[in-house]
């Protein structure tokens, strides 16, 4: 078979393997990025705080 055949077969077998995804609905995507939006903003949060924490007691040990 040459290449182009290949091409075209990966191809045809790609589209039907994603016809039997079942993707999810509006919904739970919305949800779902809308979790993990707050849990990065709490972790961001978290780190600054832990950091400047450090910062701070890092700059009075080395005084």
């Amino acid at each position: 078979m040459n290449k182009l055949g290949q091409i075209v077969r990966y191809l045809k077998e790609t589209r039907a393997e994603t016809k039997k995804v079942v993707w999810p609905d509006r919904r739970y995507v919305m949800v779902a990025t809308v979790i993990i939006l707050v849990l990065v903003t709490i972790t961001g949060l978290y780190v600054t705080v832990v950091d400047f924490a450090f910062s701070r007691i890092f700059g009075l040990l080395l005084k």
